[in-house]
């Protein structure tokens, strides 16, 4: 069976490619025209498409015969000399334009998945302090800034088009996406002393303080480099706590949710097996790479995490890649053992 990708040369649609052919689907690739990533798709047994989402004619042709699309195609920053208008309009479009395609032949879509991002929540506690954790599906949404919001449109054209046509969707929110050797940095005194500066100059931020306390400045001073690992409690000594995704899982979510018999227009958060501990992950990079850990005390607590549970049970979702298992993985990378995409 055919499933087309797009975004197939991205962090987790060249993951995904390489699982759906490990799962004997054949694959066509959509990719940008002149795309500095296409390299990653060298060697796969696959067809590749090269154009651009918002020309409507293009759209129409690649959902012929491919009756499982998969959606991960879109810009997390503006590009080089992009406005942020044209950065929103690119994202928005050409989600409309894929699926208002796919929405002409609806009977004939067995599953059309798009991805969105937990960033509709969101789930960043250094922004706007949740209204309760652990965030899962029925949190509110209250997207900032041009992706972040353009995400929550998307969702809703989705769910639109679903409900005038039938057509069989489902949408899959991951937590902050990791590939690569990006885990390493992620519980580094660098890493939480960025997060307390974002938290200070975000007012409705679970770390902001009123009395404009810096509180990275400590850390920063006994660090022996900002690259050190950091074992963080707050004031009632629980530890901070970060569920990112691996891009692996995510590529194994959207597997999922195609051959999955959930209810059309379903929303799914995909994220790490477990919420994990600043203390825990500290000590295994630790042990890793030999740089002791920084614990350190702070009078506030940064919870980012994201409830998978309904994922869990609807489509059967078993994310693999915990902190052990990320770290391992990210060494492989870095010392040229492995290209993580498997």
């Amino acid at each position: 069976m055919r499933v087309l990708v797009t975004g197939a040369s991205g962090q987790v649609g060249c993951r995904l490619v390489r699982q759906l052919l490990s799962n004997n689907y054949e694959v066509r690739a959509v990719i940008m025209p002149d795309d500095p990533n296409k390299s990653r798709l060298d060697g796969l047994d696959i067809e590749i498409i090269e154009g651009n989402l918002l020309d409507v004619s293009l759209c129409e042709k690649i959902i012929d015969k491919a009756p499982y699309i998969i959606h991960t195609a879109n810009l997390v920053s503006p590009l080089p000399g992009m406005s942020e208008t044209d950065f929103f309009n690119n994202n928005v479009m050409n989600t409309f334009n894929l699926v208002n395609s796919a929405s002409k032949i609806a009977d004939k879509i067995m599953r059309f998945v798009y991805i969105s991002s937990s960033a509709v929540y969101p789930n960043d506690a250094h922004l706007i302090a949740p209204v309760y954790n652990p965030i899962d599906e029925m949190h509110p949404l209250r997207p900032e800034g041009p992706y972040a919001i353009g995400k929550l449109v998307c969702e809703e054209i989705v769910k639109g088009y679903t409900r005038q046509t039938g057509l069989l969707s489902t949408i899959l929110r991951p937590s902050g996406i990791c590939s690569g050797t990006a885990i390493l940095d992620r519980w580094s005194v660098g890493f939480v002393c960025n997060i307390l500066k974002a938290g200070q100059s975000n007012p409705r931020s679970s770390l902001y303080m009123p009395d404009g306390q810096e509180l990275w400045k400590e850390p920063e001073l006994h660090a022996l480099s900002k690259d050190q690992p950091c074992a963080v409690i707050d004031k009632y000594k629980a530890p901070w706590v970060y569920q990112p995704v691996d891009a692996r899982d995510v590529a194994h979510a959207c597997i999922c949710a195609i051959e999955s018999k959930s209810d059309p227009g379903s929303v799914f958060n995909i994220s790490a097996p477990e919420p994990i501990p600043f203390t825990q992950a500290a000590e295994i990079i630790s042990q890793i790479n030999g740089i002791p850990v920084l614990n350190w005390q702070l009078p506030v607590r940064w919870i980012y995490d994201l409830n998978n549970i309904r994922a869990r049970y609807a489509i059967n979702y078993q994310p693999k890649w915990g902190i052990k298992e990320m770290v391992e993985s990210a060494m492989a990378v870095k010392r040229g053992e492995s290209d993580g995409m498997m």
